[in-house]
């Protein structure tokens, strides 16, 4: 009862001074902190709705076309001039040739890496935060000194609060338990306040993320972007990202590996390598745990580990137990789904062959590439591009982690064997 007056309280702040954005950041925080730990009252909230996430659909589609900005300006980034800020910083991200690994793991076709850890903020995730920030301004949705609220997995978190501390927004994020404490401190650095909810919640229960933003929003006259059903996440990629893929390969590709989490970057690039590249073929990579891929069967169990819809995975930032409007199916060739065993250990070997810092999920779109390579016994003559989102940063204490790792049931004695000997990574993980 307590609570619930004092959040009824706090209801005085949304009107006059807050509405003009004149009342302290520390203020709003202080609500957001008594909203996140009281639960959903509709008789003191009025009526909140979690977003209707359904795929693809005419609305997106229309924005997508709608908000096309026209022809890519090509080249890189012009290092002998100065930066304004670093939001000059974002894309035109390098490609490399990876050789090593290739020989490792005894594969015949040559494999690219997109290295989207060297934005500025560390992942891929920052195109679109500076994307959909950007085309809130346009629009005139946003402006200086509004309170942004955003629910994520991490990335496109980094990529708003950078954007935000830039352009100056007030960034409240809701995040997972699940996800790392260096994305936290990151975020926090960049001047958020993070509120935290249970993994363990579905997407549109009561006390999940993506609820939590919306009651937010309401209570606090903040933004929801929402990188799930905004058009500006697969637009930053559909007019960046696969630009520079085929500026960066001459349009020689066959095949483009992604990994899919909102399914923005995988449905933006496919998109557009489509267009540009006739013949190439894009699979998309999703854990298993998340019910992303397609047909719906493929979701159901690993006949190696056992985990299937529902289980809790350890791998960030992809996958999910929704469809995100934001994802177009219709785009993606193949899906291939991968263990959290298989792409911490794939990660290890990244790092060890390469010498690329990447991050958990990049082992797993690794690990899928390697897996729909040999199964589809893709040879020489053959090149596959393979986008790696995020950076070793953001998970110094998990997956980089040896004593971590063991505490959570991965064989670092094994992982290490599949980094020293040739063929053993595939006999493990049984890739066929």
């Amino acid at each position: 009862m307590a609570m619930t007056t004092s959040l009824r309280a706090t209801r005085s702040l949304r009107t006059g001074p807050v509405a003009c954005g004149l009342r302290r950041f520390s203020d709003y925080i202080e609500i957001a902190r008594k909203m996140k730990d009281t639960p959903y009252n509709p008789a003191v909230e009025g009526e909140v709705k979690c977003p209707d996430y359904v795929g693809w659909d005419a609305a997106v589609d229309a924005d997508f076309h709608k908000l096309q900005t026209g022809p890519w300006k090509k080249g890189g980034r012009p290092y002998e001039q100065i930066c304004d800020s670093a939001l000059d910083l974002v894309g035109f991200t390098p490609m490399v040739r990876m050789s090593r690994l290739a020989k490792h793991l005894e594969v015949d076709c040559e494999i690219l890496g997109k290295c989207e850890f060297f934005n500025a903020g560390g992942s891929v995730k920052d195109r679109i935060g500076k994307r959909m920030i950007e085309e809130a301004e346009k629009s005139g949705r946003i402006k200086k000194g509004d309170i942004l609220i955003e629910p994520t997995s991490g990335n496109t978190g980094i990529g708003l609060c950078m954007a935000a501390a830039i352009k100056g927004y007030r960034m409240i994020i809701c995040l997972p338990m699940k996800m790392s404490g260096e994305k936290v401190n990151t975020m926090k650095t960049l001047g958020a306040e993070i509120i935290r909810t249970p993994t363990e919640a579905a997407w549109n229960a009561l006390d999940s993320h993506i609820y939590l933003s919306a009651r937010l929003a309401k209570e606090l006259n903040g933004h929801v972007l929402d990188q799930y059903k905004n058009a500006g996440n697969p637009l930053a990629h559909y007019e960046g990202t696969a630009e520079e893929i085929i500026e960066q390969t001459g349009g020689k590709l066959d095949y483009m590996v992604m990994s899919a989490g909102t399914g923005g970057t995988v449905t933006g690039c496919a998109l557009k390598l489509k267009e540009k590249i006739p013949g190439i073929k894009i699979v998309a990579v999703d854990p298993y745990g998340s019910i992303l891929a397609a047909p719906d069967s493929m979701n159901d169990k690993s006949v190696r580990t056992g985990a299937g819809v529902g289980t809790q995975y350890q791998v960030e930032g992809i996958g999910y137990d929704f469809i995100p409007t934001v994802i177009d199916k219709r785009a993606i060739d193949y899906w291939v789904k991968t263990d959290d065993d298989e792409s911490f250990a794939m990660g290890r070997n990244l790092i060890r062959h390469e010498g690329l810092l990447i991050g958990g999920s990049c082992g797993a779109t690794m690990a899928g590439a390697f897996r729909f390579i040999k199964e589809n016994k893709i040879g020489a003559g053959k090149r596959v591009a393979i986008l790696f989102a995020d950076s070793s940063r953001n998970y110094m204490s998990k997956n980089m982690d040896d004593s971590w790792m063991e505490a959570n049931g991965f064989s670092m004695k094994e992982i290490n064997r599949t980094c020293n000997e040739k063929g053993y990574y595939a006999k493990l993980y049984k890739v066929a």
